[in-house]
């Protein structure tokens, strides 16, 4: 069977268009089934305008709707302070990664469950999912000023070499950067699943599949991993999709 990635990021002010979030959900139940993992790559609490009223918290009612496998913070899921983003994560039901972001020499919201890195089971394949964030959040994020972001190849390299020996066989990573072509050049990874710049992309570099939906929950992209290594990339719309009433 093969391996599906269903990737979703930057859902931002997805939330203040109900029908909007309502479809996404209502597309990632029409693809999923028991080899997918749904991923969402940052920006999917904040900013908008119910997110300003909710600290980020109406994204929980999404969360709970298509269970996410994974996500990673980005820059403005920091918005509403360090508590706020807490209080969503010990509340959702994905496992949260991030292996570049501390804040008083520990991983950010290590006492919540985030983790550097995770391994996860779907179908046949164990996939190892590493995750990143944008160096520049300190700077460009206020409630942030405090953490200290590392730099995300060298995370990357570091969280491989403690998964070798987990028996992975697809490695993923859910980078919330500018640049994460530097991970697909100078890491051995086979997925970069993207965010925070706005532009989509569907790319290969040194043979890993690189994917950047739309910003605000228009779209949504399926990444298919085949037994024999070949792999594709599907986006699909979803503003034709089933509304999750829910």
């Amino acid at each position: 069977m093969s391996l599906r990635l269903l990737h979703y990021s930057d859902l931002e002010n997805a939330f203040d268009d109900p029908g909007r979030i309502a479809r996404l959900a209502g597309r990632i139940e029409s693809l999923r089934d028991g080899a997918t993992l749904v991923a969402g790559t940052g920006d999917n609490t904040a900013p908008g305008v119910l997110a300003l009223s909710e600290d980020g918290k109406q994204s929980l009612d999404f969360f709970e709707a298509v269970t996410p496998i994974v996500d990673t913070p980005g820059n403005h899921d920091f918005d509403h302070g360090y508590d706020a983003l807490r209080e969503i994560i010990a509340e959702s039901p994905q496992t949260w990664v991030s292996a570049n972001v501390e804040l008083d020499g520990h991983c950010f919201g290590e006492e919540v469950g985030v983790e550097p890195w995770t391994v996860v089971k779907r179908g046949d394949y164990h996939v190892g999912i590493i995750g990143v964030t944008t160096p520049t959040t300190p700077s460009i994020t206020p409630p942030a000023s405090t953490l200290t972001v590392t730099d995300p190849v060298a995370a990357v390299e570091d969280a491989i070499e403690v998964m070798d020996d987990r028996g992975v066989d697809v490695t993923v990573v859910l980078a919330h950067l500018a640049d994460d072509e530097q991970i697909a050049r100078q890491c051995d990874v086979d997925v970069i699943l993207g965010g925070h710049v706005h532009s989509e992309r569907i790319e290969r570099i040194d043979g890993t599949v690189l994917t950047r939906p739309p910003a605000g929950g228009g779209a949504l992209y399926e990444v298919v991993l085949d037994d024999d290594g070949t792999a594709s990339v599907n986006r699909h719309t979803v503003e034709d999709a089933p509304v999750d009433e829910g």
